[in-house]
């Protein structure tokens, strides 16, 4: 339902302290100011840009020394920290992204194989070009969060790329000394070159602990132009029915996907029991990349069938295509628009919307799981294996109906298409194709999952199970009424439904209600127990956006 009113409101940023980041040196606390005004003499650096964040999350410490532009901050517990800076510019968001990737990929502390992209993905609701990549490290010693995260400042954090930086934040009492972590990092840069990371930090173990804040503080929507005065909004809606979703699985069935199937499947779990903390009806149906055809009886919302449906065994064709069989199940004719053929290899024409779905009121997202590259052109009629595919990236059947599409695919260090090795074995995108070839004949699926609003994890990651849980949280957002009418400054926002304030939590106490806010979609989900339907539901944040 959309907004019914909306209004000024008074004391949303109570909790919120909003740092000028500048060379000044100067990075004072400014809780009770959020005029981002900088009167520093000295010359900005990063354009000027300000970074907010929840002061009941995240302390303020010390900055290093050194060519350190920024703020450091200890998060919610001793295994917990965080920092933003300043950095040198790239090309273009993507292209600094993709620099500090491969920097931290390559870092001589991380262990063989012990790089793993959980997740990358571009941010269309965010004041400034967005992009924010989740990965898992394991590294060759112990260490603590605060030491990790002091070592990513040297390592991509100072302003001039220099490293030189000392002087670092104490180990907090009691922390965790383990060598696996979660990292969370955001990286944007304005239309004038002016870039800045916000990178977040915590143990494996203790992410599920504090998500929802590392989530609240890298979500693309906290950093601003210093020079912009944030304004108060409310957003009042009415509680509506739970978000209804239909998933469409595409696993790749050749000869090298033993175990990526077996990790989807015992990573199942974690999907299903995110998917049902967010109140979402579902179901999802799986068909293979050479055939079109539903597996089992379809769609399901059990789990085991589920599992056993991506355990599609490894006699399939080794000419992989996600993208090809996706639209054919999809499609009511052929050739499609740019004159591929979609009755050519197994299955027919149309089988998810004859099996009924997606069902009335319910969005449908697609998700290939595949290791190789996608080999559209070896199927679409071409008659050559070396030509562009007949498929448009930006007019198809995806973007034409709104079907975001994900991909647990090769991606190399920086998270482009590309070769990749890890826990799970490698991905070769050179298998299809020849490396000359390969530009030209192979469908990027990054691109694709980009141009529709879907995001991309490695297939070569050890984690599948937080990927699934991220890709429950964006679908149901995209399944949920609860838009947002401006971008807010997310630390900013505050929800209540009938007036009582509710916390930003994945996991409420049994019997009560949380919310999350998805920045990709700019709307929030409940968790835990959902608002009974007509509730009122008020969300108060501050905006950049006037």
């Amino acid at each position: 339902m959309g907004s019914l009113d909306q209004a000024a409101i008074s004391d949303n940023s109570s909790n919120v302290t909003t740092i000028p980041l500048d060379n000044s040196g100067s990075n004072n606390n400014s809780s009770s100011d959020n005029s981002g005004n900088n009167n520093s003499s000295n010359q900005n650096v990063g354009g000027s840009l300000q970074i907010s964040y929840d002061n009941t999350q995240f302390t303020q410490q010390q900055n290093p020394d050194g060519s350190f532009v920024g703020v450091v901050l200890a998060g919610p517990d001793n295994n917990t920290n965080a920092f933003g800076s300043v950095v040198p510019n790239c090309a273009n968001v993507s292209c600094l992204l993709d620099r500090i990737l491969t920097t931290v990929a390559n870092w001589n502390e991380v262990s063989n194989n012990g790089y793993s992209l959980i997740s990358r993905q571009s941010l269309s609701n965010s004041i400034l070009p967005t992009e924010v990549a989740n990965i898992q490290l394991t590294l060759k010693n112990a260490y603590t969060a605060n030491d990790v995260r002091n070592s990513l400042i040297a390592l991509i954090g100072t302003v001039d790329g220099s490293g030189n930086v000392s002087n670092f934040p104490d180990d907090p009492p009691s922390a965790d000394v383990v060598n696996q972590f979660r990292i969370v990092i955001q990286a944007s840069q304005d239309s004038n070159g002016n870039a800045v990371i916000v990178v977040g930090v915590t143990t494996v173990s203790n992410y599920a602990n504090v998500e929802d804040a590392l989530s609240g503080l890298t979500d693309g929507t906290n950093i601003g132009p210093v020079n912009s005065q944030p304004q108060d909004y409310i957003d009042i809606l009415l509680a509506d029915n739970p978000p209804k979703a239909d998933f469409l699985f595409v696993i790749d069935n050749s000869g090298s996907m033993s175990e990526e199937q077996t990790a989807v499947a015992n990573n199942s779990l974690a999907f299903f029991d995110r998917l049902n903390s967010l109140g979402v009806d579902f179901k999802i149906g799986t068909i293979t990349t050479d055939n079109s055809n539903l597996r089992g009886t379809g769609f399901t919302s059990t789990r085991n069938e589920f599992e056993s449906n991506i355990r599609a065994g490894t006699s399939g064709s080794g000419k992989e295509s996600c993208t090809y069989y996706a639209e054919k199940a999809l499609s009511t004719t052929s050739p499609n628009n740019m004159g591929a053929i979609l009755t050519n290899g197994l299955g027919s024409l149309n089988t998810v919307a004859n099996a009924g779905y997606p069902r009335s009121g319910s969005t449908l997202t697609v998700i290939c799981i595949t290791d190789e590259s996608d080999a559209y052109t070896k199927w679409d009629g071409s008659g050559s294996d070396t030509d562009a595919p007949r498929f448009n990236l930006t007019d198809n059947i995806f973007t034409q109906n709104n079907i975001p599409f994900y991909g647990v695919i090769p991606l190399d260090d920086s998270g482009q298409h590309g070769s990749c090795t890890g826990v799970n074995g490698s991905a070769n995108v050179y298998y299809n194709f020849s490396s000359s070839v390969f530009p030209t004949a192979a469908l990027n699926l990054k691109t694709l999952a980009e141009n529709t609003g879907g995001s991309v994890s490695s297939i070569c990651g050890e984690n599948y199970g937080a990927f699934l849980q991220q890709l429950a949280d964006q679908v149901a957002a995209k399944a949920s009424s609860y838009s947002l009418t401006r971008i807010p400054i997310s630390s900013t926002i505050k929800v209540y439904v009938n007036d009582v304030e509710i916390p930003r939590t994945t996991t409420p106490p049994a019997g009560t209600t949380g919310y999350k806010y998805i920045s990709s979609e700019n709307k929030i989900v409940f968790t835990g127990r959902l608002p009974e339907v007509g509730a009122q539901i008020k969300i108060a944040y501050q905006s950049y956006a006037q």
